[in-house]
């Protein structure tokens, strides 16, 4: 047994590329006196060859772990290891979409994390020769921020792979491009300034051009209410650290406390997915608890209050997964570093 964490997840990662068999305990439960996490990995004998201890003692060292060997399934409280709430993973196949429209700091962030942080090999592809590839081929499919323009066909294509087992990870605008309505992949919406839904008006030959102007009252007239877009967009926040409360019951987020730091750049804030959709398994703290550090103006306090930060979608035997802000940020946080190789490596195993 092997606590989730960020050690285990890197060990995890060697571990299926070498061919070990690895489950996750998707619930705590108690065994040998001590407790184990949501997240815990499982190696067991009967699953692997003779030489599991050699193996993964080695690997386990490198990484700065320590395995527990327990001589028993029974557990004393707590899900059973035997039970459905037990998942097996496998070595992802990991596809990486880049060049324009991604954001190529987002992409490189991303790229690394995964080659360099956690040794997951990855298959990088220009977003112009995705709809050439062959998807089944792989696991998980990483969208970096971009405002995406893919035909009807491509995301037709994204769409039945999530439903026989794929995910897709969105990261930033990727996320607000999978929320669209022609796209059809992720059932939440952005926010405007107001906390309006961000929904383009309703296209019309005749709306724009015989739209009346409102009569202006001359005696109340408000030249800074007069001028305010009809749609106005959130004001932009530059790189905040915001709090996110964790759903903890939740395997994304597997060795991690109830709350973590995040970086917030930009303007999006997402409206939190319904009970019936999918989980919220981020969301930002509430009020006054939301900044812990950085300039965030009032009114866009207001509206992050409580607003999705990572959400999960299932789709079909699939996942969508969906990032706010990129986890990525310049490496920065390991916390969400680890939030980002949970959904690569364990969406696979749900």
């Amino acid at each position: 047994l092997m606590p989730w964490g960020l050690g285990t997840a890197a060990a995890v990662v060697e571990a299926l590329q070498a061919g070990l068999r690895v489950q996750t305990m998707d619930r705590e439960f108690t065994v040998g006196g001590r407790q184990y996490p949501i997240g815990t990995a499982l190696f067991r004998t009967s699953n692997n060859g003779a030489d599991l201890a050699t193996t993964l003692a080695a690997i386990a060292a490198k990484h700065g772990v320590t395995p527990t060997p327990i001589d028993t399934a029974f557990v004393e409280a707590g899900v059973s290891l035997g039970s459905n709430d037990v998942a097996l993973l496998k070595a992802p196949k990991v596809l990486l979409a880049y060049d324009a429209p991604s954001s190529s700091l987002s992409a490189g962030w991303a790229r690394y994390i995964l080659e360099r942080r956690w040794a997951q090999p990855v298959t990088t592809v220009r977003n112009s020769s995705l709809g050439r590839i062959d998807l089944g081929d792989y696991d998980v499919l990483v969208l970096p921020s971009g405002n995406y323009s893919y035909s009807e066909d491509q995301v037709r294509r994204i769409r039945e792979w999530i439903q026989r087992g794929g995910t897709l990870i969105t990261l930033a605008e990727a996320s607000r491009w999978a929320t669209l309505e022609r796209n059809n992949l992720l059932s939440s919406w952005t926010l405007l300034k107001d906390g309006s839904p961000n929904v383009p008006p309703a296209a019309g030959p005749d709306k724009a051009d015989k739209k009346t102007p409102p009569k202006v009252d001359l005696e109340k007239f408000d030249y800074e209410a007069a001028i305010q877009p009809d749609r106005a967009q959130s004001d932009g926040t530059a790189g905040a650290v915001i709090r996110v409360a964790l759903d903890k019951e939740h395997w994304l987020t597997a060795g991690l406390d109830n709350e973590i730091a995040v970086i917030v750049e930009g303007s999006r804030v997402f409206h939190p997915l319904k009970l019936d959709q999918g989980t919220n398994v981020g969301i930002y703290a509430k009020g006054d608890r939301l900044v812990a550090g950085g300039l965030v103006w009032p009114e866009v306090r207001t509206l992050m209050s409580q607003k999705a930060y990572l959400m999960h979608q299932p789709l079909g035997q699939g996942h969508v997964i969906a990032f706010a802000e990129d986890p990525n940020y310049r490496a920065f946080t390991e916390a969400t570093q680890l939030l980002f190789i949970n959904a690569v490596l364990l969406g696979g195993g749900h």
